[in-house]
């Protein structure tokens, strides 16, 4: 590209050394690539603009994607589709409420509440779920706490061993010397009062199938059982009232 810093001293040396009809054609000639020159310089200013703004469109479309493709996007779902989702044979019209074991902990230091305790890995709990469920359902009761314990009994935590000290005259010892929660258990608190307590699938002794062992007279029997606790929970609630 040719640029002139000084047009007056180039017109210069042109005026002494050529005619004046001469020095117009030169000057012209100057004017003009001189200006070929410009337009070219800003096309090719303007091209590399577009490619600028193309590479930082591209960089930007680069940084979005990324942003979307790594954000976590929690999708909140109700506890009894949860429920029904970790219990497949327990359908999506349940009571039952997800609870911690500070939750529980707090039941049974002065609260009230029917808590379900077991895990989804323990079949004997869903046979349990279902009838419990059930019997809630049918005695009005709007929820049921569930506390799924299994992970916590791992750990051996300091809450969970204070929950086991809460139950420590309804379980039994173990051959190891110690006592842990067993699933399923249901229990019902008053006032942090225990006026329920039934674990009895973790007595029962002998290899036994859970499809077995509830025939239809122990069905009823569980139903039975469950729906008398129940009832007299809401008898002590209306009373408290």
């Amino acid at each position: 590209m040719f640029f002139c810093a000084d047009l007056n001293t180039y017109t210069k040396n042109l005026y002494e050394k050529v005619s004046v009809k001469q020095y117009e054609n030169k000057v012209k000639n100057f004017i003009f690539f001189d200006i070929l020159n410009i337009v070219m310089v800003m096309k090719w200013l303007e091209k590399k603009k577009k490619n600028i703004l193309k590479l930082i469109l591209f960089i930007f479309m680069i940084y979005l994607f990324i942003l979307l493709g790594t954000k976590s996007y929690d999708i909140e779902i109700s506890d009894n589709i949860r429920f029904a989702n970790e219990y497949k044979d327990i359908s999506k019209n349940n009571i039952f409420i997800y609870t911690n074991e500070n939750q529980v902990l707090e039941i049974l230091n002065g609260k009230s509440g029917i808590l379900f305790m077991g895990f989804s890995s323990n079949i004997w709990s869903h046979y349990y779920a279902e009838y419990l469920n059930e019997m809630g359902i049918q005695n009005g009761i709007k929820e049921i706490y569930y506390y799924d314990f299994y992970k916590d009994r791992q750990v051996n935590n300091k809450i969970y061993n204070q929950i086991v000290d809460k139950f420590k005259n309804y379980l039994p010892m173990k051959d190891s010397g110690y006592k842990e929660l067993c699933a399923p258990i249901v229990t019902i608190v008053k006032n942090g009062e225990i006026i329920y307590f039934n674990n009895d699938i973790c007595e029962l002794k002998g290899d036994i199938l859970p499809e077995d062992y509830f025939t239809d007279y122990q069905k009823n029997l569980v139903k039975n059982i469950f729906n008398t606790a129940l009832q007299s929970y809401l008898g002590a609630e209306n009373y408290g009232r």
